[in-house]
């Protein structure tokens, strides 16, 4: 493939003819998609690229793994073409892995796990391949909890990992080297949290319902707290159900993103300079079930995968403006649900 171009890599739940993980594509210059080859891994519903490798990572939302009763990492590697190379595959020691992240130096990665309420710590070795767990967390006993489960997992540097604990209905935070618990927050009137995203000393927790992103200040090496900084809404009106899935920043840490399954939308924030968000846009997308969106390593696309209408589709971002352009193409991929693309290639 001699074109400048994008590669995204597309995440699938294994129905309606899915195989697998696809390797998308994009031209550089139109924008136009096409699907370069697809990696057979039953329920990939999260994923997480390599900052310096070409390297990307597949949690299995499964309730086995290579023949065990467990969740899992696969670790491949990716040429220019976007053809995955299989590094490895290591357990998560928990059912359905539902979110997996690299660390800022591409020495460790970090999972979720839906079922059982665990979290785990993955090795790289030299080539990036996910080795034997170092780390196990078990969740705490929370007896009136409906459910023992995380949603999501993102390192904070080098020394932290923040969780969204559905057992707790909390934000909270680890030491990543032994696991040592470090701090929470309690999410008021029990709403339903789900993804993170950290930009710097800030960490930003996203509502799946009712639709709020909660904005922290990170004081971990100086006291071991979190101070709330805001609450704000991902739409202006207010809706009974939001189903709000993804939160990302753009690289340059300009603006924020969110989507909102029942909206079929993303809302694109300004971030302040203090780290709180300020509403720009709501982007009504070409297509239902925004389940999740990728943001290109040069900041330049947004892909987004709408599981209900099976299908992925593609915006350029517009920094004066604080919006996403449609480019009008989209392609069809059977109920996509993991999203992450490189830079320009």
């Amino acid at each position: 493939m001699s074109k400048p171009h994008y590669i995204a890599f597309v995440g699938t739940n294994s129905v309606r003819g899915s195989k697998g993980i696809y390797s998308v594509a994009i031209d550089a210059e139109t924008f136009k998609p096409g699907i370069v080859s697809t990696h057979q891994v039953y329920n990939t519903g999260t994923m997480a690229i390599s900052k310096n490798k070409n390297c990307l990572y597949a949690g299995s939302e499964g309730m086995t793994f290579k023949g065990v009763a467990d969740g899992g990492i696969y670790g491949y590697s990716y040429d220019a073409n976007g053809i995955l190379t299989e590094l490895g595959a290591a357990r998560s020691y928990g059912q359905r892995t539902c979110s997996v992240a690299v660390n800022a130096d591409d020495t460790a990665a970090y999972g979720a796990n839906f079922y059982r309420g665990t979290w785990v710590k993955w090795p790289l070795d030299g080539n990036g391949a996910p080795q034997e767990a170092s780390l196990v967390v078990n969740p705490p006993v929370v007896p009136d909890a409906f459910l023992t489960a995380l949603h999501c997992i993102a390192p904070i540097g080098d020394r932290y990992v923040a969780v969204i604990s559905l057992t707790e209905g909390a934000l909270v935070v680890y030491k990543a080297t032994d696991g040592t618990r470090v701090t929470e927050y309690v999410f008021p009137d029990k709403p339903f949290p789900r993804y993170l995203e950290v930009v710097g000393d800030t960490i930003y927790a996203l509502m799946q319902d009712p639709g709020d992103v909660y904005v922290f200040r990170n004081h971990m090496d100086e006291n071991g707290t979190l101070e709330l900084l805001q609450t704000i809404s991902v739409q202006r009106e207010k809706m009974e159900h939001y189903g709000t899935t993804t939160i990302r920043a753009t690289p340059d840490h300009s603006l924020m993103l969110a989507a909102t399954r029942n909206a079929n939308s993303i809302t694109v924030f300004r971030i302040r300079a203090d780290g709180t968000l300020e509403m720009s846009d709501v982007v009504t997308l070409p297509g239902e079930t925004p389940r999740d969106f990728g943001i290109s390593q040069d900041g330049r696309l947004v892909v987004t995968c709408l599981q209900k209408t099976n299908e992925i589709c593609i915006h350029t971002i517009d920094y004066e403006h604080a919006t996403l352009v449609d480019t009008g193409h989209k392609l069809a991929i059977p109920s996509p649900a993991a999203m992450v693309i490189t830079g320009r290639i």
